[in-house]
């Protein structure tokens, strides 16, 4: 039990740390989407910091060279 204790108590940190940095780049006008529909950092997180759930980011970049938005998408196998 204290194996699976310690893998959620791992996952439950990655996911709050991740949130606190997709915050971040909100913070600056980044847009968040998950596979295709804007989220909130949290959702985004919750959504793609789990164990078998692979989602790849894709950062989008304006003109500048800034980033404007991530996108998640749900990778699967061909």
């Amino acid at each position: 039990m204290d194996d699976r204790y310690n893998k959620v108590m791992e996952w439950e940190f990655a996911r709050e740390a991740y949130t606190v940095q997709l915050e971040l780049l909100c913070g600056r006008g980044v847009k968040l989407f998950v596979d295709g529909r804007a989220v909130l950092p949290g959702e985004a997180a919750a959504r793609t910091v789990r164990e078998n759930s692979p989602y790849m980011a894709d950062y989008v970049l304006g003109d500048e060279g800034n980033i404007e938005q991530v996108r998640f998408d749900r990778v699967t196998r061909c």
